[in-house]
């Protein structure tokens, strides 16, 4: 029953806020129309051409009204995007055409992202249960809340990246694993690591890092501790691996096979994405991966006048000067929540298991693709929503103990929640307007 009263209040909280962000939010809660027209495009090339033809490799081009005949696709083809993603998307367009897929993906989106804040919701309550005298209920909403109003998430509602399958299936394998669910957590790894490949290769990286420091440098270092729960041997670790490295051996399988028979299409070549190319304007380095904690470029709040605003009228350098400062408030509070995760990673053996895989790839991620990470603020980024949700809410409990009263802490936490929650709305609102 407490479950399922966790699981209304969520519903509650996400209904409200996708009412109140389609009301007031610039670009509503529906696909941008350049996302919406690339899904279409590759759902409805697969079903004219045959949903075998080309392998199951599609386009990802937002083109509209263009003839979609295979011959002239030859060369464009998306190497990057087998057809097995885009699976929901497929069945909505074959049975409803355009009409039905506009109106019922976005709802798919939303359902995924739901989904990922109530596991990730989950998951921080059995990490934390032995650290808090606060009750599951006020955790769950808490941690729920700061997820689904994160701008990082918010981006994914109106332009789906891939990272949320792999965290919805990621954070689904970590609860199977904490409950002694093995099969359905290998299964659930397995389909992580389908469903984006890069972020699967990190995380068999960061496992099977542990597994040779261990057995080729530090023979006596406990590494239990770094795998999920129930892991304790040998054999179950290497599992964890396997179920991680064969979808990704099965994609590339595919597509080193495909390539023998279809022309890849043009795309950014490795060196580019983490900008040593040569020519990489874009690369602003570490800063400038390290963008995303504001939320936004602050350079979005010039709107392409640079520094021109300066000679302005009043109301236009208030709006600069106040959109800065959003931006550089969310990226200040984004900082805060890592001492946050580090307080659940220390403190918490489950929080060790689930945060410290995702905050090594995400790691990783920002220093290996720079240029990437440049460009695309948020999609990589979606990670971040739930590093970020722990991470505020661990520091809340942390206050909260470590003050004489707990009711007081509890009392003060709140206006702090809430003035999150306000931000982070206020930073999705500004985002799109560049």
């Amino acid at each position: 029953m407490t479950l399922l009263f966790r699981i209304f209040a969520y519903i509650l909280i996400f209904v409200a806020y996708i009412l109140f962000m389609n009301i007031y939010a610039p670009l509503g809660i529906s696909w941008q129309d350049y996302h919406a027209q690339r899904i279409f495009n590759a759902a409805e090339f697969l079903k004219v051409n045959g949903y075998l033809s080309f392998y199951g490799y599609t386009i990802w081009d937002y083109c509209k009204e263009c003839s979609l005949d295979a011959s002239l696709w030859q060369d464009k083809i998306y190497f990057s995007l087998n057809g097995l993603k885009l699976f929901p998307y497929l069945i909505i367009n074959h049975f409803g055409e355009k009409e039905a897929l506009l109106f019922l993906g976005p709802l798919v989106d939303k359902s995924y992202i739901f989904l990922c804040g109530t596991l990730i919701s989950e998951l921080v309550i059995k990490s934390t249960k032995s650290l808090t005298s606060l009750s599951p209920f006020f955790i769950g909403a808490a941690c729920f809340a700061i997820f689904s109003l994160a701008p990082w998430t918010y981006q994914m509602i109106t332009a789906l990246w891939f990272e949320v399958y792999f965290l919805l299936f990621f954070l689904i394998g970590m609860l199977a694993f904490s409950n002694n669910k093995n099969v359905f957590g290998y299964l659930a790894f397995f389909m992580a690591g389908f469903s984006h490949i890069q972020w699967g290769v990190l995380l068999a990286a960061y496992y099977c890092l542990f597994i040779v420091i261990k057995y080729l440098f530090i023979k006596e270092a406990y590494i239990e501790k770094y795998f999920p729960p129930f892991h304790g041997s040998q054999k179950y670790r290497l599992k964890i691996v396997y179920s991680l490295i064969l979808p990704i051996m099965i994609l590339l399988f595919i597509r080193v096979f495909a390539q023998q028979y279809i022309e890849p299409g043009t795309g950014s070549s490795l060196v580019s994405r983490i900008g040593i190319s040569g020519n990489d304007i874009h690369n602003g380095g570490l800063l400038g991966a390290l963008q995303f904690l504001g939320g936004f470029r602050l350079t979005q709040c010039f709107q392409g006048s640079g520094m021109s605003f300066l000679s302005g009228d009043l109301y236009t350098k208030i709006a600069v000067f106040n959109c800065l400062l959003s931006g550089v408030g969310m990226g200040i509070i984004s900082i805060i929540s890592f001492f946050g995760v580090y307080l659940m990673v220390k403190h918490s053996m489950l929080g060790k298991q689930i945060f410290l895989p995702l905050l090594f790839a995400f790691m990783f991620m920002i220093s290996f693709l720079q240029q990437s990470l440049s460009v695309h603020l948020m999609g990589y980024s979606f990670i971040f929503s739930a590093l970020f949700s722990s991470g505020i809410v661990m520091l809340m409990i942390s206050i909260q103990n470590r003050l004489s009263s707990p009711i007081l802490g509890l009392v003060f936490s709140i206006p702090c929640i809430v003035g999150v929650l306000i931000l982070s709305l206020r930073v999705s609102m500004i985002a799109p307007l560049s």
